[in-house]
């Protein structure tokens, strides 16, 4: 590493040590079911960690952020992980197409929604909003069977659908790859599939009302009930009805 960008790694990291509290960590890693340590901090104190050592270390150069990402990921604790996912989503924009490989690393390396969400849900739809290219990557990822990788190529859609460039250009995708997705039996890839549905109804409450009634029968009830969250009484009503119609499995 670069003497700048050290001295930013070793400010968040000497702030995560300082700011933790056990009785915090200890709840947390029970709620996560982590193997990781944990510090306890919280992520409103992290976001003001590495924001404080970037203005104060940067701005970093592409190489630089990969190298503090990295580096902050390395330790096996819960709250430098975060600061590396916050770190990748602060200068996001420095971020080439290719960076999905980093991604997709860290991703594989998740192993909970904690960290997968702020990766895939920000980090990578970010990208994707500025790098129309990645789709196909992302694509991959939601054909995945491995489940965290999965929730990421749904997740990596929720910021680009309530994006009024990105919703026109990337529905369709996303449209093609939930399909299938909605017979996934597990809780955390409906609630991503629902989580976007709901994001992009915020805008598009029509486009979503109209590909979702005719699947509702066969998409799980988490799904719908956060897909119909903005699509107005009439058409969440008429959603919930043909869902409620459905497989008896999946509601």
């Amino acid at each position: 590493m670069d003497e700048a960008t050290d001295r930013l790694v070793e400010a968040v990291a000497a702030g995560l040590r300082t700011a933790g509290d056990p009785e915090t960590a200890a709840g947390a890693k029970r709620y996560l079911k982590s193997d990781l340590t944990h510090y306890g901090v919280r992520l409103p104190v992290i976001r003001k960690l590495v924001a404080d050592a970037s203005r104060t270390h940067g701005p970093l150069p592409r190489a630089g952020l990969v190298t503090a990402a990295r580096a902050l990921w390395h330790p096996e604790v819960h709250e430098s992980r975060i600061a590396a996912a916050v770190l990748l989503e602060r200068h996001v924009t420095v971020l080439r197409a290719e960076d999905t490989a980093l991604l997709e690393e860290l991703l594989r390396d998740s192993r909970t929604w904690a960290l997968v969400d702020l990766l895939a849900g920000s980090v990578a739809g970010r990208l994707l909003l500025r790098e129309p290219s990645v789709v196909e990557v992302y694509r991959g990822w939601a054909a995945e069977e491995e489940q965290w990788i999965r929730r990421s190529g749904v997740l990596a859609f929720l910021v680009p659908l309530h994006d009024d460039t990105g919703f026109r250009r990337h529905w369709p995708v996303f449209t093609d790859l939930a399909d299938p997705l909605l017979a996934d039996p597990r809780f955390f890839v409906r609630k991503a599939l629902g989580w976007v549905l709901r994001q992009a109804g915020r805008k598009h409450p029509a486009e979503v009302h109209d590909w979702l009634l005719p699947r509702a029968g066969r998409a799980s009830g988490v799904t719908v009930r956060e897909a119909v969250r903005y699509l107005g009484d009439e058409r969440g009503a008429s959603v919930t009805a043909a869902h409620r119609g459905g497989p008896p499995g999946q509601r």
